[in-house]
């Protein structure tokens, strides 16, 4: 079966460049907000460059998670089939080398290889 990997999720080194990035955006926050000192920014440059390396390590992984439970469901739906379907499906998805190994693909193979068996 075609497999395509995806991308990991990894954290940034916090460079002299990204905290003067971080500093330069606390620093607008704060002139935003001057007459209103509680809503002054509280975080170190450092600490906002963790928090995005955070928000962009959740969000791949939330990527992933997606693309693994649509690999599982197309795998189960696969299953499911009966065995003449099941081939015309392989024929399908590996006859076609300009297919991307992605699991939306094989979902999509399956619905029209079910289409075509319809009467």
């Amino acid at each position: 079966m075609k497999f395509d990997r995806y991308l990991r999720a990894e954290r940034r080194p916090i460079t002299g460049r990204r905290l003067a990035a971080a500093k330069r955006a606390l620093q607008r926050q704060a002139d935003a907000v001057a007459l209103f000192p509680e809503l002054q920014p509280t975080q170190t440059p450092e600490e906002r460059c963790r928090q995005f390396d955070d928000a962009s390590l959740a969000t791949v992984q939330r990527w992933r998670d997606t693309r693994a439970a649509n690999w599982r469901r197309a795998r189960r739906n696969l299953r499911d089939l009966p065995a003449d379907i099941q081939a015309r499906v392989h024929q399908r998805w590996t006859r076609n080398r300009f297919m991307p190994g992605d699991p939306v693909y094989l979902l999509e193979s399956i619905r029209a290889v079910l289409k075509e068996a319809q009467p």
